[in-house]
């Protein structure tokens, strides 16, 4: 800590409508790792000393991780990192008193985690000082130092996961080149950009109007969204972080193979033009989305308290459709989509955010009926088209308009309060979550925190091992005991936890 500290320049970074957009949001993982270190150096793995140094001297190339969050007006903001004044990350060591064997019987559940490994949720909120900490590291170290847990956490202010693995690498690959005993070996250099600009100057010369759900959402003001755009970060995440406990949140994690995924494509190959393929985030999205309204019906209209439960939505959608201004889309679910292939920036080390929503647009009745394959293929091809509708054109209008209407980031937030039924999808399978390795092997296991925000759902890579995906699905405690016995959903995707 203290070479960072002498080390880094004081400098102001400016935060763009990108950042805002995403900007409730933590990217929190949890690394497994596995000692399989020989007898006589199982004293050697991971050494808490190498961990530390080599976070800082890689934080020296990440400095606004140490800063502090400036946010005004409409919600422009910028990362002030004062070298007198340093808002450093968390970072705790720890050891537990659980041995790695015991986690992998359980297959990693999170039920036998240290209750305090993870020290942030799903949301960006203050800590107990007030202030919003941008990153969050916890080193827990099991029983016998039989491995390690690593929690890692960044928010997404000021990277996207992009950004969040770009540091992880670069920590591991500086704590190898500390562990290697070896003077004349070097970490290569690497440049790793924060302006903003560098998207602003990549966007298309050309325009196309936004969606009219696009725009709907976005650029309709309304009063709610205006006023959250306008309290501060802190009391802003206070609130959202209420909203994401609301419904009591449960998680699981699924498998699905490549197998299942391509037996479930033929099934649907009948209901799509032949001149469509649907990838698998289309067959994935699409299915977890409807599984998810499927549950949140059933919950609601089930016997007992669902009925009450049932009653009370209704009314509580009309008065808050008045407070809100209710939209009027139908069902949308959130497909976050990576932008940098589209804007040409995927090599030049860009570590600010760079997604947007794709808005998929169905009618409710739709999403609520029966999964048949035929219906399955209808959501599934919107999934399709609004995927192969976002192009670099497009994208530039969008964020033009964003540009005019920067409070518009706090939109989504209250369409999450009024829509119980919208889904969120984020597809992480491309993130090298498993090639982290600081010199002792790389991960045997990742996965994020046990709870992320209601109806969303992350797509993850799987163990270089296996093929197929993870899936992670957080819903209410109710529509997921639906969810859990959904012969569509469950055969395709097998139940790990």
């Amino acid at each position: 800590m203290e070479y960072f500290a002498a080390n880094v320049e004081s400098q102001t970074i400016e935060l763009a409508v990108l950042d805002t957009l995403s900007s409730f949001s933590n990217i929190p993982f949890i690394y497994h790792f596995e000692n399989t270190m020989a007898a006589d150096k199982r004293d050697l793995f991971m050494p808490g000393d190498a961990l530390r140094d080599s976070f800082y001297k890689t934080l020296l190339e990440f400095p606004l991780l140490a800063g502090h969050l400036h946010m005004g007006a409409e919600g422009r903001g910028s990362v002030v990192v004062d070298r007198d004044n340093l808002n450093l990350p968390e970072y705790r060591e720890s050891t537990y008193d659980v041995h790695f064997d015991e986690l992998k019987a359980a297959n990693y559940n999170w039920d036998l985690f240290p209750k305090d490994l993870v020290s942030v949720c799903v949301v960006t909120t203050a800590g107990a000082d007030g202030v919003i900490k941008l990153a969050n590291i916890h080193c827990a170290r099991l029983r016998d130092n039989s491995g390690m847990l690593l929690f890692a956490n960044m928010s997404h202010y000021v990277v996207d996961g992009i950004g969040f693995c770009a540091f992880m690498d670069r920590w591991a690959e500086h704590c190898r080149q500390a562990c290697c005993n070896d003077v004349r070996s070097v970490v290569e250099h690497r440049v790793f950009h924060f302006d903003r600009n560098i998207v602003h100057k990549a966007l298309s010369l050309d325009r196309r109007p936004t969606s009219a759900a696009a725009s709907d959402l976005f650029f309709v003001p309304r009063f709610a969204a205006s006023a959250l755009a306008w309290i501060s970060p802190a009391l802003r995440g206070r609130i959202m972080s209420v909203v994401a406990s609301m419904g009591k949140p449960e998680a699981h994690m699924f498998h699905i193979s490549k197998e299942r995924l391509e037996t479930l494509r033929c099934s649907l190959s009948d209901y799509v033009p032949s001149d469509i393929r649907l990838s698998d985030n289309d067959l994935i999205a699409s299915l977890a989305s409807m599984t998810i309204v499927n549950g949140i019906k059933s919950a609601m209209t089930s016997s007992g308290n669902g009925g009450i439960l049932s009653r009370l939505m209704s009314v509580s959608s009309s008065i808050l459709g008045d407070l809100f201004a209710k939209t009027e889309n139908g069902h949308l679910t959130f497909v976050i989509a990576d932008i940098r292939h589209r804007l040409d920036i995927c090599d030049i080390g860009y570590t600010g955010n760079c997604v947007i929503p794709q808005l998929v647009v169905n009618s409710l009745q739709r999403m609520e009926s029966p999964i048949t394959p035929e219906s399955h293929a209808q959501v599934a091809s919107r999934v399709r088209a609004a995927v192969q509708d976002f192009d670099g054109p497009y994208i530039s209008q969008f964020v033009d308009t964003l540009n005019r209407f920067p409070s518009s980031f706090a939109q989504p937030l209250v369409y999450t309060i009024n829509h119980p039924e919208k889904v969120f999808i984020t597809n992480q399978s491309r993130f090298p979550l498993y090639g982290l390795n600081f010199g002792f092997g790389t991960p045997v296991w990742v996965s994020p925190i046990p709870h992320s925000a209601i109806n969303f759902v992350k797509v993850m890579p799987v163990h270089p091992s296996q093929t197929g995906y993870n899936i992670h699905m957080t819903t209410t405690s109710r529509a997921m005991s639906n969810i859990l016995c959904n012969p569509s959903w469950l055969d395709l995707a097998t139940l790990i936890f």
